[in-house]
């Protein structure tokens, strides 16, 4: 047996603690970056609060490299190689592809009224307004480089931070965590109400994608579509609602249809989406046509729910296909079970021989420098020795024990913490 904290680290690859280090590095980065950004316009006297279309563009690279430098900074800190294991490279077949689109049409159905919904009731609660226009220019070269930077630019960015960094380590702790807690980190990661509630549940399906397809690639198409789909409805619907004389009612009934639709068609495009990723990797199917109904009864009882809960947690496990996975943190103490470990006290050595070796094979230490092989003369020397070895391996395994506690402690705190730094940021931005 050997003490947990002498193997190598990158022998468990990226844990909780590593998720939430990740997105703090991220945030840290960010924040570094854009105040060199803010000295340099103020030396220049730039007007940030209503910059120049360029420096708009300037502010989205700058955010962009400071989210892939986080991730490679961190790795390099924590001797994980994040970047290299993001899956970026991984590519994905063309039914993965297709589906896309649509999943992010109906998940903006299904979003956008709960989103316009909680930024009324936070302007109710602050009084303030909390709308922002995006400005994309005015002529064709100007719209086409602003879609690269708003687009393009925060896809691969975001994906490669919270998806290649952040979801990777919380996901250690279970699957359908890591894809709810990165959507909640995704969310107030963003700082503004206008976007809290549609990146929180984006942020999820976003991460759906990645796990099933096991491929960063998907989700950064997945988050390009949103962005694109995003910014051209913006265009188009901003003027309509801003003329619109349909009564406060007639809005609600819309959204509540919109979203309703857009919840049922995420819902089934989700799970044709699994159901591909399971044949492009030649895994078995769900052969019940009604399974899809069983689930959302089990939806309404506590059973049902842990139920679903835990194979969603075993597909998702099983489509990603981490090895890192069979890496068990609570059960990674490690014993020599195929050797027979004796301890030779006077020359203060270890000699490791097979458990197959018969014992009038083995020789003491008289004859163990002349003669090419060991024998024990008595069964009490043998059991003299195996006791040792017992106490050894108990002392162990009691301090191997007393690791994986400390591990967990941290994992806990690491993520509190990241928790609280976005939070307090979000709260300011919101009052401030």
């Amino acid at each position: 047996m050997r003490k947990l904290e002498e193997l190598n680290k990158s022998y468990f690859g990226p844990r909780v603690s590593d998720g939430a280090g990740v997105f703090v590095a991220g945030f840290v980065f960010m924040f570094i970056f854009q105040i060199i950004a803010i000295i340099v316009a103020g030396i220049f006297k730039i007007n940030v609060e209503e910059p120049p279309l360029w420096f708009n563009w300037l502010i989205l690279f700058i955010n962009c490299c400071a989210f892939i430098l986080a991730v490679l900074a961190f790795g390099k800190l924590s001797n994980k190689p994040l970047l290299k294991e993001c899956r970026i490279e991984r590519k994905i077949t063309w039914k993965q592809t297709a589906l896309l689109p649509a999943i992010i049409i109906v998940s903006i159905m299904a979003f956008l009224p709960l989103a316009e919904g909680f930024v009324k009731l936070v302007e109710l609660i602050t009084k303030d307004s909390q709308a922002s226009a995006v400005n994309v220019g005015q002529t064709w070269w100007e719209i086409l480089i602003s879609v690269f930077f708003m687009c393009v630019l925060p896809a691969v960015g975001e994906e490669i931070l919270f998806r290649g960094g952040v979801s990777r380590g919380l996901k250690r702790k279970n699957y359908v965590f890591g894809m709810v807690m990165t959507g909640f980190l995704f969310s107030i990661f963003h700082g503004n109400a206008t976007q809290t509630v549609h990146q929180f549940l984006f942020g999820m399906v976003l991460t759906f994608i990645y796990f099933t397809t096991g491929s960063l690639l998907a989700s950064i198409i997945a988050h390009f579509i949103n962005n694109f789909f995003a910014i051209m409805l913006g265009l188009a619907l901003d003027p309509l609602f801003a003329n619109s004389t349909l009564p406060i009612g007639g809005t609600i009934a819309i959204y509540v249809i919109v979203s309703i639709v857009g919840f049922v068609s995420l819902y089934f495009l989700l799970r044709l989406y699994m159901k591909v990723c399971k044949e492009a990797k030649g895994l078995p199917q769900n052969t019940d046509k009604m399974a899809w109904a069983k689930d959302l009864g089990k939806a309404f009882t506590l059973n049902g729910i842990k139920d679903n809960y835990t194979r969603l947690n075993n597909s998702l496990k099983l489509l990603f296909d981490d090895p890192c996975d069979s890496v068990i943190l609570d059960g990674d103490i490690v014993k020599k079970s195929e050797c027979v470990v004796i301890e030779n006290i006077a020359e203060n050595k270890v000699i490791e021989t097979s458990e197959n070796i018969p014992v009038e094979n083995i020789a003491t230490n008289d004859n163990i420098n002349n003669v090419g092989s060991i024998e024990v003369t008595t069964n009490s020397e043998i059991n003299k020795v195996n006791s040792s070895n017992d106490e050894i391996d108990k002392m162990l395994e009691e301090s191997n024990k007393q690791t994986i506690k400390k591990r967990k402690r941290f994992d806990i705190m690491a993520l509190v913490v990241a928790i609280g730094i976005a939070m307090t940021a979000w709260i300011m931005n919101l009052f401030i």
